[in-house]
């Protein structure tokens, strides 16, 4: 096959320029696949109890949970710990799905819910506690994130993982057997983050 000459390529190009077909910006595909932020793994209920311990949980509290898998810490938050409502995002639609059922299986559904989202464009205004378990690469961008839109007094809990540049205003250390299965470990250590 012989080379075209630079005239013949812009002329191919501008061609199946034209026959394209256009698409005003707004209609452009846009892709929509988050990436995990990390992989789905239960909190073990007594770390769960512990971070809501650590972040004073009560009722005039609204507690958001990122990455809420199951639910099952935001449902604790509401059921034992009498938080006025909460919500959890995930990625995962079967997770979310079966999150939203666990809350109306336990009652709260009218305080619980759950949402198919990207925790980074989620709206976490509204939190009086934010709940996390993510991976050390995430955890600077969610602290930009959370710096610049939580109010003052919003408490927030980290497992395992610190923010980069944030201080830390309290750190508990558990012995947890039930995490050698998670992480080859029995060590956790939870981090309190003051707004």
């Amino acid at each position: 096959m012989g080379r075209l000459a630079g005239s013949g390529l812009a002329l191919v190009v501008g061609l199946l320029a034209a026959c394209a077909p256009v698409l005003p910006l707004a209609q452009a595909p846009v892709a929509t696949t988050a990436e995990p932020a990390i992989p789905y793994v239960p909190t073990p209920v007594s770390i769960m109890d512990e971070m809501l311990t650590l972040a004073g949980v009560g009722p005039d509290d609204v507690v958001i949970d990122l990455g809420s898998g199951d639910g099952r810490l935001v449902i604790n938050a509401v059921t034992k710990y009498k938080a006025r409502r909460g919500f959890g995002v995930d990625i995962d639609p079967a997770l979310v799905k079966l999150a939203n059922e666990n809350a109306a299986k336990a009652g709260v559904a009218d305080r619980v819910q759950f949402f198919e989202r990207d925790l980074f464009v989620t709206d976490v205004s509204s939190a009086t506690v934010v709940t996390l378990y993510l991976l050390p690469s995430t955890m600077a961008k969610v602290e930009s994130k959370l710096r610049a839109e939580l109010k003052p007094g919003t408490r927030v809990v980290s497992h395992d993982y610190p923010f980069p540049t944030w201080p830390v205003t309290r750190t508990k250390e558990l012995d947890v057997p039930e995490k050698i299965r998670i992480s080859g470990t029995t060590f956790t250590r939870l981090l309190l983050y003051s707004k």
